[in-house]
């Protein structure tokens, strides 16, 4: 499945507008104080696909929700993946589990939209990941093939607490549904072991390191230490490359993942392997494959 040039970002969201032009962006987060000159925010969607043209990356959009209206937020994914769809693999939905209607609102994102699983922000909504509210869209995803993608470790809310974002939560989420789809987002930092221990243990739970340069997670410093190591062995069929854009540029990125000391067959399962067996389980055989062969041709 693909060449080795070809790369699958699992996780970008779609962050500011996208007619804006404005490369500087807003700030409201303070994401410019966190991420210095990685955090892109502002940039258009013509910038993030001619970035990902350039390089030969291919994505999935996911519908990251903290505040507002999310049905507003799965159709802007929706119109994404929709204008670019040799480009974008799919799209991921969001709802709000405090809402009465949230399952139906995720419901007809899938329906109506074409969207699959939900992404699930813990910290920023201060609900726990394993919170009973959560319960009946975790079922109705187990029972549909959905994936659910969770915001684990840290998170940079002034009011959100970061123990929201322990991975011992998806643990309990995946115990309870074992043929759930789970992907830990972020990789649960500063619960890195943890993390590890939860992948380790359950064949269905995924990890990205969106947002997280390559260089930052070697060393003896960063807390990040044993990642690489267990990319390169236990888990290796359980990582996904992601950028979390804006968070982080694909140029970025992709000159770095060679901190990671990665072997050649598990550099290729991080880059592009892992994500293109979840994606064509989610959304169909042989989809990257054939979206992957038809934006070469449109290149040529």
């Amino acid at each position: 499945m693909g060449n080795a040039t070809e790369y699958i970002d699992f996780r970008i969201r779609p962050a500011g507008d996208w007619k804006s032009v404005d490369l500087d962006g807003t700030d409201s987060e303070g994401y410019t104080r966190i991420y210095g000159d990685e955090f892109t925010a502002g940039r258009s969607l013509t910038h993030l696909v001619a970035e990902m043209e350039s390089l030969n990356v291919f994505g999935v959009m996911q519908a990251e929700w903290e505040d507002g209206d999310p049905v507003e937020i799965n159709q802007q994914v929706h119109d994404a993946v929709t204008a670019h769809p040799n480009r974008f693999l799919g799209g991921i939905a969001t709802t709000d589990p405090r809402r009465p209607d949230a399952l139906e609102v995720l419901k007809a994102a899938h329906d109506d939209l074409g969207l699959k699983g939900w992404n699930f922000q813990p910290g920023f909504l201060k609900v726990a990941a394993d919170d009973p509210s959560a319960a009946p869209i975790l079922a109705y995803c187990q029972d549909n093939g959905h994936p659910v993608t969770v915001h684990t470790g840290i998170n940079f809310s002034e009011t959100g607490p970061i123990s929201f974002g322990n991975p011992a939560a998806i643990d309990n989420i995946a115990c309870a549904y074992p043929e759930l789809t789970i992907v830990c987002s972020h990789g649960g930092w500063p619960w890195v072991t943890e993390t590890l221990a939860v992948l380790w243990k359950h064949r269905n739970v995924y990890a990205d390191f969106g947002a997280i340069a390559p260089k930052r997670m070697v060393g003896s410093k960063g807390g990040w230490e044993p990642v690489a190591h267990w990319m390169n062995t236990m888990v290796a069929d359980q990582v996904l490359m992601a950028t979390d854009w804006p968070m982080m540029r694909h140029d970025r990125l992709i000159p770095e993942l060679d901190y990671l000391e990665l072997s050649p067959e598990s550099y290729r399962k991080y880059t592009w392997g892992n994500a293109a067996s979840l994606i064509d389980k989610v959304w169909g055989t042989d989809l990257v494959e054939r979206r992957s062969a038809a934006a070469r041709t449109e290149s040529v």
